[in-house]
């Protein structure tokens, strides 16, 4: 049993976080060998990646303790005393004595509700009381697939607190942007319970010859419609027969045998499908009863038959990364694909406030900073996600904030523009600074994270009160995903979107959804900026006639194009023209169903290129600008651009011939 503990502390991000962000790796073998009240207060202490609650909400907590469930009450116990969980959510109490039953199930529900331990939870509660003790060396008894590396890590540590008190138990993880040898090592000691990303899950069954699944008995997909947005299908059909030919080759278990479960924020036909694929004869948890019963190839068990308890919507707990070993670039948006259930409402906490800024193009970046420079302060708590549509638009703004400085007073010393510290997340960043983000925005009291969608799934990040949607979603049901990140768990939250002029029949779409916004004044926040290094006098939003004409924003665009032109030998000023670049290409990229609201030929390129700091748009993103007008208008304006080019070219050659005469 030593052994097997060391083993096991060995385990887990050792190869991808560093030791000084991971306290309570260290404290564990002391942990496990103090009294049981030490270590429940421990364990309590060290419990920060779900959120606990002192006050069970009844709009969010069921009656009932996690022991009325079907859980042991050894598991129940470390739930709520080690965990600090005091009642299920709703989906919980719905779910979680199906998947204890041993039935296949479909879950939808909403972020925020604790969709992690409906999974985890029954899968430990049968492992730790099997009548033959498990042993590591058995194999992997449990995949979880995840579509994101930082989901991944976040599974991975819940999985590690849940199987704190059953040393024998095993968790792990594999996601790409991870050394394989050390992965192969891990694997060839044995994981007992396994959380990984479709890619490097596919890559090793179809070439680690050590990885043992044959005792699997459950196979969860976690976020399937994220898993499906990200292309996946393909990797997770392919997982599926190598699982059934692997497990039909041995005499210990049959694919007969294998529970799977399900767990989706939103469904369409394409997490059908994979449902009709990988559940047989699922009952269903969390869907409304006027929706018709997603999976085509079975009849479907209510959870009543099971359970005895009313069904109740309700809202989810994870989040999503990226898979693959290779970076992947999110500005490559898939315009193709079958547009979202369109007049479906989304599934939103009711706790959570959503309003929304109108603001013209040129004063975007302006905004922004008057927002956060507003939420910014030492004597300020929370946390506030931005999000944005591509990679080099994170990294430009990244460059801004944490560099940017402004005088207080004509004649003072320079200071920092933003008082909190600014964090970023994307897909193309390296994977240590990927978890390196993850942990310490998650530990941080006060701070801004700066991302892309790539944090718009199940990440549960404690403190989160506001979520800023600079640009919005290419997609229409990422508004849902992107919100989630706040007002989780009974929680109150914050949601504010930036629209321009154009884009105001957003409104209407979300509307479509059971979303309605309220708008807020950009006079007023504006004034949260200073004018000529001085805080603004000019409170009074009525004596101006255009938002335009507030001394501040006119003082505050000219400072950005002057510190983007010089700032750091023209390295912010290429940021911002890549930024640029990316940003008319995303736009263009919108989801088939909001291509009328998102028009790339309505933008018009210098306002632009000044929310980006730059004073105009450089004549390569101009070249590139008109192409993505191209493609959204046929080509009819490009095509008159080239005739009335060639007709200029052919004057003037005209002109030079006679003048040589």
């Amino acid at each position: 049993m030593k052994k097997d503990k060391k083993n096991r502390d060995g385990e887990g991000l050792k190869s991808s976080i560093p030791p000084h962000t991971n306290g309570a790796e260290g404290k564990k073998n002391l942990k496990r060998k103090a009294p049981q009240a030490e270590q429940k207060q421990e364990e309590a202490e060290a419990d920060k990646s779900e959120l606990p609650v002192n006050e069970p909400d009844k709009k969010t907590f069921s009656e009932g303790r996690f022991h009325d469930l079907g859980l042991a009450e050894n598991v129940a116990a470390h739930i709520h005393d080690g965990m600090g969980f005091q009642a299920p959510t709703h989906i919980q109490r719905e779910a979680i004595p199906v998947v204890v039953s041993g039935r296949d199930v479909l879950v939808n529900a909403g972020t925020g509700t604790g969709k992690t331990l409906v999974y985890l939870a029954p899968i430990v509660n049968a492992l730790q009381g099997a009548r033959k003790r498990v042993n590591r060396t058995d194999g992997t008894y449990a995949i979880v697939l995840v579509p994101t590396r930082e989901l991944c890590v976040q599974v991975f540590l819940v999985a590690e607190k849940l199987v704190h008190r059953f040393i024998w138990l095993v968790p792990g993880f594999l996601m790409g942007g991870e050394n394989r040898n050390k992965e192969k090592a891990r694997l060839r000691k044995g994981i007992t319970l396994l959380i990984a990303t479709p890619g490097r899950l596919l890559d090793h069954l179809s070439n680690t010859n050590s990885f043992k699944i044959d005792p699997l008995k459950w196979l969860v997909f976690d976020e399937a419609d994220r898993l499906l947005d990200l292309g996946f299908d393909k990797d997770i059909q392919s997982i599926l027969s190598l699982l059934n030919q692997k497990q039909a080759a041995s005499k210990q278990f049959k694919e007969s045998e294998r529970q799977h479960i399900l767990l989706s924020a939103t469904l369409d036909e394409r997490v059908n499908k994979l449902a009709a694929l990988s559940l047989r004869n699922p009952a269903t948890v969390g869907l409304p009863s006027k929706e018709e019963a997603p999976v085509e190839q079975s009849k479907h068990t209510s959870v009543e038959e099971v359970k005895g308890k009313p069904q109740e919507p309700s809202e989810d707990e994870e989040e999503e990364v990226d898979d693959g070993d290779e970076d992947e670039d999110e500005d490559n948006l898939e315009a193709d694909e079958k547009p979202s259930n369109g007049h479906t409402d989304y599934n939103i906490p009711s706790q959570l406030i959503q309003s929304y800024y109108k603001v013209p193009c040129k004063l975007r970046l302006a905004a922004l900073l008057a927002l956060m420079r507003q939420r910014s302060s030492s004597t300020k708590t929370g946390k506030l996600v931005i999000f944005f549509s591509t990679c080099d638009a994170v990294d430009f703004h990244f460059a801004l904030m944490n560099d940017f400085q402004l005088s207080s007073a004509p004649g003072s010393k320079k200071e920092p523009f933003l008082e909190s510290k600014v964090f970023r997340l994307h897909g193309n960043m390296p994977q240590k600074e990927r978890t390196d983000t993850f942990l310490q925005f998650g530990k941080a009291s006060a701070a801004f994270l700066i991302c892309t969608d790539v944090a718009s799934r199940g990440l549960d990040f404690k403190g989160v009160t506001c979520i800023v949607q600079y640009d919005p979603p290419g997609d229409p049901a990422e508004y849902v995903h992107r919100v989630g990140r706040t007002a989780r768990i009974g929680e109150q939250g914050e949601a504010i979107i930036f629209l321009q002029p154009c884009e105001m029949d957003y409104l209407a779409e979300l509307k479509k959804h059971g979303v309605t916004l309220k708008e807020l004044p950009l006079p007023q926040l504006m004034d949260a900026l200073p004018s000529d290094g001085k805080k603004n006098k000019y409170r009074k939003a009525e004596q101006w006639t255009s938002i335009e004409m507030h001394p501040a924003v006119s003082y505050m665009n000219l400072t950005l194009e002057n510190f983007v032109a010089k700032g750091k030998t023209g390295e912010v000023n290429d940021l911002a023209v890549k930024a640029f670049n990316s940003y008319v290409r995303a736009y263009a990229a919108h989801k088939a169903e909001l291509k009328p609201i998102f028009q790339v030929h309505k933008l018009h390129l210098g306002h632009v290129a000044k929310s980006f700091g730059l004073k105009s748009a450089p004549q390569l993103i101009g070249k590139m600008g008109m192409k993505a007008s191209k493609k959204a208008k046929g080509g009819r304006v490009d095509k008159s651009r080239e005739r009335n080019a060639q007709g200029t070219t052919k004057r003037r050659r005209l002109h030079a011939a006679v003048m040589e005469e």
